[in-house]
């Protein structure tokens, strides 16, 4: 029986009341389209090149989701903003 890809068996299961659910088990890419499209441009840009400048990628991965997971839980809450 040959490896198993990461993520290859069946997605975990999306509740629909779950604002961050979007960015649950996305990959690299997948997170930084999501922070593009939260109007995050700029940090994709950033991301970018912390990896270009050698960043471990998994350390990245964990700081770009919990970037996205803040911005998907104010555009579910727009009031946190204004802290």
């Amino acid at each position: 029986m040959g490896a198993r890809a990461y993520m290859a068996g069946s997605p975990f299961p999306v509740d629909p009341e779950d604002p961050l659910a979007a960015a649950r088990g996305q990959s690299l890419e997948g997170l930084l389209s999501l922070l593009e499209q939260l109007d995050g441009a700029e940090e994709v840009a950033v991301v970018r090149s912390a990896l270009a400048a050698g960043v471990p990628e998994p350390r990245v991965v964990e700081e770009l989701q919990r970037e996205v997971e803040r911005r998907l839980a104010r555009v579910r809450d727009p009031a946190e903003e204004h802290w």
